[in-house]
C-alpha cells in the first residue's frame, strides 16, 4: 500500500525536491542522490532537485553531487521526497521546502522517526540504511550505475562497511546487485570511508589523545572545542568518522564524542558496543534521535556539565 502511494505521488508530480537531514552523512547523501539519479532516469521530463547543506568533498564522486543546491528558496514543489529524516526539525532551513510542497513522502530507517509529521512514509527501523529501503522501493528496470553508486555508498557508511549488526543477508544481496552494475566498489570504500585529509588525521589524533574512560571504564568520552578545530584548519565536515574510531576501543561498552558547533553548544555523537545499551533512548531524552547502536543530539553547556547529563542517562541502562 505504501509503495502504491509513493508510485502515485511520483507519477503525478511534475516538480520534485529531495531533502535530507542537516550535516548530511553517507546514507543521507547516498539516498537523496540515489533517488535523484533514479527519478531522472525514469522520468526525464520531470524537474528533480536535491537540496542539502554542504557536505564533505570526499563524496564528490557521487553522481549529481555538484548539482546539489544549498539555498532554500520559497518556491513550491509538487512533491518533497524526504530521505533519512523523519521530522521537520532535522531538515533545518529546508523544512520550509517540505512544508511548502503540495505532498510529502518520507523514506527513513531511524528508530526515533515516528512519521507523525508525515502521513505518507516508509519508515523501517530494522533496515540497515535508508539506501537499503530506497532500493526496495525502486523499479529495477530503471536502476542505473549512477543510482547504484549512490546507494552502495549509503549502505557501507551506515553498516560500517557491513560490520554493524543491522547488516543482513538482504543488505548484502543489495550490495551485490549494486556491484553488478560495474561500480568502483573498492575505491568507494577507501575514498569515502577510510581515506582522510591531513586536517582530519590531525584532529582525529587530538581527539584520541584526549579520550578518557568513565563509569568504571565502560564509557569512553572525548571532546573537541571550536577553537581547537579552527587551530587545525578543520570544520564540522572533518570530524566525520571520529566517533567510529573511538568505538573501536577494546573493552568499552559505549562512546561519547562532543564537538563544539557554537558558543557552548555541542553536537553529541553516541555509539554502543553493547546490544543492551540503546543510545537512541539517550539521544531521544535530549531531543535527538538515531539508532540503537548509533545516535546523536545537541546540548548546551560546558563539556563537563554535558557529560554529567549523558552519564546519568547512560547509567540508567548500564546499571539496570
Amino acid at each position: 500500500m505504501k509503495e502504491e502511494i509513493l508510485e502515485k505521488l511520483l507519477s503525478e508530480a511534475k516538480t520534485i525536491c529531495i531533502l535530507g537531514h542537516t550535516r548530511p552523512d553517507g546514507d543521507c547523501l547516498g539516498s537523496t542522490l540515489g533517488w535523484r539519479n533514479y527519478l531522472r532516469a525514469r522520468f526525464p521530463e520531470k524537474e528533480v532537485t536535491v537540496f542539502l547543506m554542504e557536505a564533505n568533498e570526499k563524496f564528490a564522486y557521487l553522481p549529481g553531487f555538484t548539482e546539489i543546491r544549498h539555498d532554500s528558496p520559497k518556491e513550491e514543489h509538487d512533491l518533497a521526497l524526504i530521505c533519512d529524516c523523519g521530522s521537520y526539525d532535522r531538515l533545518g532551513e529546508y523544512a520550509r521546502l517540505a512544508k511548502n510542497a503540495k505532498e510529502r513522502y518520507v523514506v527513513d530507517h531511524h528508530i526515533t522517526s515516528s512519521g507523525e509529521d508525515f502521513p505518507y512514509h516508509t519508515i523501517l527501523p530494522e533496515a540497515s540504511s535508508t539506501c537499503e529501503i530506497s532500493f526496495d522501493l525502486m523499479d529495477s528496470h530503471y536502476f542505473t550505475k549512477e543510482t547504484a553508486t549512490c546507494l552502495y555508498t549509503g549502505i557501507i557508511h551506515d553498516t560500517g562497511v557491513f560490520k554493524y549488526n543491522s547488516t543482513t543477508a538482504h543488505t548484502m544481496e543489495i550490495a551485490g546487485k549494486c556491484m553488478a552494475m560495474g561500480i568502483p566498489f573498492s575505491s568507494i570504500i577507501d575514498d569515502s570511508f577510510y581515506m582522510k585529509t591531513m586536517a582530519e588525521q590531525k584532529i582525529t589524533g587530538r581527539v584520541l589523545l584526549d579520550g578518557e574512560l568513565y563509569m568504571g571504564g565502560r564509557i569512553l568520552a572525548s571532546s573537541l572545542s571550536l577553537k581547537d578545530m579552527q587551530s587545525y584548519g578543520a570544520d564540522q565536515k572533518d570530524v566525520d568518522g571520529i566517533v567510529s574510531l573511538l568505538r573501536e576501543t577494546k573493552g568499552v561498552e559505549g562512546v561519547v564524542f562532543l564537538y563544539e558547533v557554537g558558543s557552548n553548544t555541542y553536537k553529541v555523537s553516541l555509539r554502543s558496543n553493547n546490544t543492551a545499551l540503546d543510545v537512541s533512548k539517550v539521544a531521544a531524552h535530549f531531543g535527538g534521535g538515531g539508532h540503537k547502536m548509533a545516535a546523536g543530539c545537541s546540548l548546551k553547556g560546558d563539556v563537563q556539565s554535558i557529560l554529567t547529563k549523558l552519564f546519568s542517562e547512560l547509567g540508567k541502562q548500564l546499571d539496570a
